[in-house]
Order: structure tokens, then sequence, then C-alpha cells
């Protein structure tokens, strides 16, 4: 009898916890469906109430519209969209995509290029003041980014800058410094030193044991950390706005520009923020083992 309790009582714990975690995924997941889904509507189907909750008829025009909007001349079902679509047009939005990859793989690549060194050396070299220099570093970070954009805006000014892709890999190189240096001494922290050192007795120097040795083992903390740092620079916003005006934008200022006056155009918003989200989950599926390693060797000592 205690036996068929026992078990009653888990089976109704194993469907509570299940049941709640089916609701927390629906939750948290069902805006993403309903952009993905609302990007392959057409216009009199997103704008029925009630809406659908999937597209009865779909369509790949708003990925056109939004990308290369050119294809669209001798497609009669433009002129159908357009009367449908009563918010009017915008611009397609591909100099702006081509912006974003720029930008944030240069700012990783120089991150990483200066990050890394910087955190082998902090973790090598002990001196006095060495673990508040690393501290420092971090706490550069914790400055709000309001309070710093001021300053960075005359700077850039200063050097010409404004609204220019090197004047926003400059703040972004700024921004991800501190994550790239704090990450990678913790990861190069687990790596023994005696390894460095066989590198040595073989003919090695110093910098060459670091990149022959130290670097090519601690090659998931770099994906981690390099990871961690294309997203905050692909979706940083505050930057953005404020050091571009049209040459140098980037898709999440961009993504502003389909709130008209006569309405929002939920069509290409929506395709437009697929596209924006789909370089992310695709790096995040296919890195997803070196992520979860790199961050758990960085938290064991």
């Amino acid at each position: 009898m205690k036996q068929s309790r026992n078990r009653v009582k888990k089976w109704l714990d194993f469907s509570i916890t299940h049941i709640l975690l089916i609701i927390v995924v629906i939750f948290f997941l069902f805006p993403l469906y309903w952009t993905v889904t609302t990007s392959f509507k057409p216009p009199n189907e997103y704008y029925r109430m009630p809406p659908s909750l999937w597209p009865e008829k779909p369509t790949i025009y708003h990925y056109y519209e939004s990308f290369i909007p050119w294809v669209l001349g001798n497609i009669k079902k433009a002129e159908q969209y357009w009367v449908e679509e009563a918010a009017g047009r915008a611009q397609p939005i591909t100099p702006q995509l081509l912006n974003s990859v720029i930008i944030t793989l240069a700012s990783l690549i120089l991150a990483l290029a200066i990050g890394s060194p910087t955190a082998y050396a902090l973790s090598r070299y002990k001196f006095k003041g060495s673990e508040n220099i690393a501290f420092w570093i971090l706490s550069t970070r914790m400055i709000p980014p309001i309070v710093a954009v001021i300053p960075i805006f005359f700077l850039i000014n200063k050097l010409n800058l404004i609204d220019t892709r090197p004047g926003l890999v400059i703040p972004y190189i700024m921004i991800n410094l501190p994550f790239v240096v704090w990450m990678m001494k913790g990861f190069f922290d687990d790596i023994p030193l005696e390894l460095e050192e066989v590198a040595k007795i073989d003919g090695c120097t110093g910098f060459q044991a670091f990149l022959k040795v130290t670097l090519p083992l601690s090659i998931n903390g770099l994906v981690a950390t390099a990871l961690f740092c294309a997203f905050i620079t692909w979706n940083e916003f505050m930057f953005a706005l404020v050091l571009t005006r049209t040459n140098a934008q980037t898709l999440p200022v961009v993504l502003s520009r389909f709130r008209l006056d006569r309405g929002i155009l939920w069509g290409m918003m929506s395709a437009s923020v697929v596209v924006a989200i789909l370089p992310l989950i695709i790096i995040t599926f296919f890195l997803q083992r070196q992520l979860v390693r790199g961050f758990t060797a960085g938290s064991l000592k």
C-alpha cells in the first residue's frame, strides 16, 4: 500500500513538473512562433480579426520586400499587397544586415585578439595588484551604456568617425574587452602551467607556448567567449543609435523604421526579425557542444 502511494506521488510530481515546464516553454516560445508565422502571412491575414494561428496562404513576399525588393517589379501580387498593406512601404534593410555582419565580426575578432593575450598575462604573471587590475577591467563594463555613450560620442565625433563602421567597431571592442579578459582568464587558470614549461623545454618561446599549447587547449572557452560577445554586439542598440545616421546603421536600429504614421508594417518587420535572429540560432545550434563545455570548464577549479 505504501509503495503504491509512493508511486502515485512520484507520478504526480513528474506530471506536474513537466506540465509546468511545457507551460513555461510555450509562454517564451509563442512570441517567436507568432513572429515567424506573421512573416509568412499576407496582409489580409495578419490584419484579420480574430487573427489566425498559422498562415492559410503562406508567402515569402515579405522577405523579398525586406531584402531584395527589386525582384518584385514584374510580380502582379506586389500591386495587390501594396493595396492591402495600408500602413505604407519602407526601404529594404539589406545594407543594414551587411553592416551588422561586418561590424560584429570585426569587433569580435579584434576584441579576442587584444583580450586573449591580456587575459593570459593576468593568468600567468603574478605581480602586485594583478587581481585588482582584472577586477578593474571587469568593473568598466558595469558602467551603464547611457552614461558612457555621451563621452564616446564626442570622442568618435572628434575622430570624424560618426556614421562609419569603424566608429561602431571601436566602442564595441571597448564593450567586449572586459568580458573577453575576465572569461578567458578563468579558462587559462584551469590549464596546467607544466604543459607550457614542457613546450619551452622543447624550444618554444613564451608567446609560442601560448599560441601552440595554451590557446588550442582553451578552444572551448574561446568559442563560448566569442559567442557571448557576438550576441551582445549583434543585439546592441544604444551605441548604434547614437553613433550612426544612415550609412552605418545596424539591424537593431533599422527595425524601428517599420512603424510608420499610418501603422506598423507587420510583415516586413516580422521577416526582418526572423532574419536577424536566425544567424544566432544557427551558430548556437552547431556550436552548442563547445559552448556548454566552455562554460562548464570555466566554472571548475
